[in-house]
């Protein structure tokens, strides 16, 4: 069975919570945690993937993972390095890709 995490934020983060652990389980995963928004979360994201304790990330929104644009993508660059999906509910749980480049318009 693979292993993956759960990240949940905001108001309604019970029940997405709830709603992305019931995708887990029908897609044979095991749930290592859910993370819900606390001040340790990304700290805890990077422990489960620098001992490659997962294989995937599950998120209703990758900003679940930070709302700081710096922070996401470190956490996206040390997952591709370690081989580990970052997987968007919003996107029909495809892994998330985003474009950091800053726009150069002026």
């Amino acid at each position: 069975m693979s292993k993956c995490c759960v990240i949940c934020v905001g108001r309604n983060a019970d029940r997405a919570a709830d709603r992305i652990e019931a995708y887990a389980k029908k897609a044979d995963f095991e749930i290592v945690e859910t993370i819900f928004k606390d001040t340790k979360s990304v700290e805890r994201i990077k422990f489960y993937i620098e001992r490659d304790a997962i294989i995937s990330i599950l998120v209703s929104s990758i900003y679940d993972v930070s709302s700081d644009k710096d922070v996401v993508k470190g956490i996206m660059e040390l997952a591709a390095e370690h081989g580990i999906s970052i997987n968007d509910e919003s996107r029909g749980y495809e892994p998330a890709l985003i474009s950091f480049e800053e726009d150069n318009a002026g």
